[in-house]
């Protein structure tokens, strides 16, 4: 079978924020094939989260959904990377995927690496982070991050551990004990994942 020639005009004749997004992205998923995890919907869509939190200039909107942060922008822009065989889904099943690298990506990366170079110890750095954690722990540590981030944003002072506990847990009810979310925000807290009051000022 014939390999997709890369557009690379796909990439050129977006916005620049659309096109370092495609690079972005990509970058991600290379990256996340040093772990033996899987690498589906549910993890890209947190990797692409906490990237943007950690600085990465991606135009990605996200908003809480059933499994947490969730980006319709990430779905549209991995649906291209994949048309255009700089990735791949291995998955035989529809309702999920198993994403690797296509016949394009490294292409694609060598030729827009200056596009990268700046924003890569960022991604590696997330990527690495989140490298072993499974789409169920993600959903968990990336609810959290949303509830306590967009309640510093709205309000302007760092909520308390228990109004951030009590949120997620209404939002999540059954699927994650109070203790749980405790003491995941703890490690979150204790590893500097959680901004303060002055980053969001």
């Amino acid at each position: 079978m014939r390999r997709p020639a890369l557009r690379t005009q796909r990439v050129n004749s977006r916005p620049q924020a659309q096109s370092r997004a495609f690079l972005l992205v990509a970058y991600l998923i290379e990256y996340k094939q040093v772990s033996d995890k899987t690498l589906g919907r549910t993890i890209l869509q947190k990797l692409c989260y906490f990237a943007e939190a950690a600085g990465a200039p991606l135009p990605f909107r996200f908003e809480i959904y059933h499994y947490g942060p969730f980006s319709q922008e990430v779905f549209e822009v991995t649906e291209n990377l994949i048309v255009d065989d700089v990735i791949g889904d291995k998955s035989s099943d529809p309702q999920r995927s198993d994403y690797a690298p296509g016949g394009n990506l490294k292409i694609l990366l060598s030729q827009y690496f200056h596009g990268l170079a700046e924003h890569k110890s960022k991604l590696d750095n997330v990527a690495k982070t989140f490298s072993e954690l499974s789409p169920k722990e993600m959903e968990l540590v990336s609810t959290i991050h949303y509830i306590h981030t967009s309640s510093l944003q709205w309000h302007k002072q760092r909520p308390s551990k228990e109004s951030v506990v009590d949120t997620v847990y209404e939002i999540k009810k059954s699927k994650f004990d109070k203790h749980l979310i405790g003491k995941v925000y703890d490690i979150l807290q204790e590893a500097g994942l959680l901004p303060s009051a002055n980053a969001a000022s």
